[in-house]
């Protein structure tokens, strides 16, 4: 099965009441916001905040949008051969 030409996703800021922002733990230990692939048929807004409770518990409504960026570079697959798109995390 080819890999996708295109990969969308989504990443979001969340803030408590106290102006907090909230940053989750990446297996190599570094910190960014919470996102990542939009699945088939799902709308992005549904896509963040599912991927904001997957990686935090944490229930979050999306107050706004701040911007769509697109990535639509490839690198090599460990094969050599196949190209794989990348996924940017803005």
């Amino acid at each position: 099965m080819p890999f996708p030409t295109h990969i969308v996703a989504v990443g979001g800021f969340v803030e408590d009441g106290q102006g907090n922002i909230l940053l989750v733990k990446t297996r190599d230990g570094g910190w960014v916001y919470p996102g990542g692939q939009v699945e088939v048929g799902e709308n992005l807004l549904d896509a963040l905040v599912r991927e904001i409770k997957e990686e935090s518990g944490i229930d979050a409504a999306v107050g706004c949008l701040v911007g769509v960026y697109s990535n639509t570079g490839i690198h090599k697959w460990c094969d050599g051969v196949t190209d794989v798109p990348t996924q940017s995390w803005i």
